[in-house]
């Protein structure tokens, strides 16, 4: 996603509120220096799915949860759009502020654009 295929930063925020966006792709629009942080934000939203799902006490294998400790992609891909809009809610936090933006996204957003 660039800006000469979206309108506005504006925009970009709100598909990414809507869980439109992988993580992936947010990521990539934001300078190296926030991935790290967006990523860990991710990150702990990950383990809150594992958690709840090794607390569920159902789990995906007969011999029990395989990742015993580390992030499991089953309880992300059973909340689909609800994980990629959380993970999209904490990537707008930081895209709103233009320091984080990749350069070719460096506009500034207006109170109007936000609202």
């Amino acid at each position: 996603m660039t800006p000469a295929t979206t309108e506005t930063p504006a925009q970009v925020i709100a598909y990414a509120i809507e869980g439109r966006l992988t993580k992936h792709a947010l990521a990539t629009l934001l300078v190296p220096e926030s991935r790290r942080g967006f990523l860990d934000a991710c990150a702990t939203i990950e383990t809150s799915y594992t958690d709840a799902c090794a607390a569920a006490k159902d789990p995906c294998l007969e011999s029990g949860c395989s990742c015993e400790g580390e992030i499991c992609l089953q309880p992300l891909l059973r909340a689909g759009a609800e994980y990629q809009r959380a993970c999209g809610a904490a990537w707008a936090t930081l895209f709103a502020d233009g320091r984080h933006r990749d350069p070719a996204w460096r506009h500034t957003l207006s109170e109007y654009e936000l609202a």
